[in-house]
């Protein structure tokens, strides 16, 4: 294998790895990969580096994920733990209403889709 055919060979390699990146994170552009013009082993280093420093900026993305997902995560908690209260509330409420029984019903003089109006006899 010559020289041009181990460039060509290494620049279809990076382009499958940089195409299954751009794949797997969607909407990334794919990065603009070094002429291969030059000689194979400058070719090959500029090519190793498109696809480092394309790791780089995936792993920041990734950490800025996490990051937003730990916030997230923490707002979630925040409103889980604001809501028992609430729920222990419903539960009692529910639990009086349920010893209660017949005891205290509503007047059943006017049908509950009418509203009480002021100034009117109920």
């Amino acid at each position: 294998m010559d020289a041009v055919e181990l460039a060509k060979a290494l620049r279809e390699a990076a382009d499958r790895v940089m195409s299954g990146w751009t794949a797997a994170a969607g909407s990334m552009p794919t990065p603009v990969l070094p002429d291969l013009s030059g000689s194979p082993a400058a070719a090959s280093a500029r090519q190793i580096e498109a696809v480092l420093d394309d790791l780089a900026a995936r792993r920041t993305q990734v950490r800025a994920l996490q990051a937003q997902l730990a916030t997230f995560d923490e707002q979630l908690g925040a409103l889980e733990a604001s809501l028992r209260p609430l729920q222990e509330w419903t539960r009692t409420w529910s639990e009086l209403e349920r010893a209660l029984g017949g005891f205290w019903s509503p007047p059943r003089d006017r049908p509950p889709s009418q509203p009480r109006r002021h100034g009117t006899e109920g």
